[in-house]
């Protein structure tokens, strides 16, 4: 049974190799460096790890080589493919991983992948757990993201500390293997289709002639409130698309969340719909904005554009 874990904080100094500091890794190595660990950096762009380990890491010049020494290897990478890359590969994960250790999945990647994976780090004596987590780079940098979490729940127990007292403000532990994967598929497909439903509110908005921020306010004051409403509304009425989570990545977390539904034979047709939009506005060119900036995708269609007019 899911359960909410009592904070607490890191009470030990730890040897880490941290692999993968994309917009979200750095700002979580980073955190880690800062509490005091020993961490390990290994990046395909060598020059992330170094700009990471200014401020007290090591940089390593393979997955293998930042798993070497370690206790816990974080892995926070772009989709399956490079999970498997950096664990199976030549001078991966796999070639140093140490009886004992702890490798932590924070990607976001299919249950499939990640039972795969926890299998040939089995072979190896070492555990994994599947942590794959909510919030953006800011609450990355500062240590207050959420983890939802699948595996042995000793394992668990034993690194609790890195996610609630170091990186995280809450972890809550799903289940088995590869269910902390498919909360986050589930967590990520309901933004989607809530964010959709905010989108094309405000585009018949704009289009009937009502102030698309004051539609927003009138939203905001009443039951359709949401918290990703309010995260991501100020930013599309303002037009500012700089992303806190690239729309490629969240149309890769989209595909990996129908082909989990289709696999259990779940009907997702509100997903099929939504991404589809994902895909038009990969088409035209916003793979690098922040996923929000799918509203242009109707408003190319509606001949209008949603901002705040007061």
């Amino acid at each position: 049974m899911a359960k909410m874990t009592k904070r607490t904080e890191c009470f030990m100094a730890r040897t880490i190799g941290f692999i993968g500091l994309g917009l979200m890794g750095r700002g979580m190595a980073r955190t880690l460096i800062r509490k005091g660990h020993r961490v390990s950096l290994y990046n395909r762009t060598r020059a992330k790890a170094e700009e990471v380990a200014s401020l007290g890491g090591k940089v390593a010049a393979t997955p293998a080589e930042a798993a070497r020494e370690a206790e816990v290897v974080f892995t926070m990478v772009s989709d399956p493919p490079a999970l498997f890359e950096v664990v199976e590969s030549k001078d991966g994960i796999l070639d140093t991983i140490r009886p004992g250790a702890v490798v932590i999945d924070s990607s976001t990647v299919s249950p499939q992948a990640t039972l795969r994976v926890a299998e040939r780090l089995k072979a190896k004596g070492a555990s994994m757990l599947d942590a794959p987590v909510f919030g953006s780079k800011n609450e990355a940098e500062s240590g207050q993201l959420g983890f939802m979490i699948g595996g042995d729940r000793k394992v668990f127990d034993s690194v609790q500390d890195l996610f609630e007292g170091c990186l995280g403000k809450s972890a809550r532990y799903i289940g088995p293997q590869g269910m902390g994967a498919y909360a986050k598929l589930v967590f990520n497909l309901t933004i989607c289709i809530m964010l959709q439903g905010l989108n094309e509110g405000l585009t018949l908005a704009a289009k009937a002639g009502i102030d698309p921020g004051l539609m927003y306010d009138v939203l905001m004051g009443g039951r359709a409130k949401a918290g990703i409403f309010e995260f991501k509304g100020p930013s599309v009425l303002q037009r500012d698309f700089t992303p806190f989570f690239p729309l490629k990545l969240m149309n890769k977390d989209l595909k990996l969340a129908l082909d989990a539904a289709h696999a259990l034979a779940v009907p997702m047709p509100a997903l099929a719909a939504i991404k589809e939009v994902f895909s038009s506005a990969m088409a035209a060119g916003q793979a690098e904005e922040d996923f929000s900036s799918t509203i242009k995708v109707l408003e190319r269609q509606a001949g209008v554009e949603v901002k705040r007019r007061s």
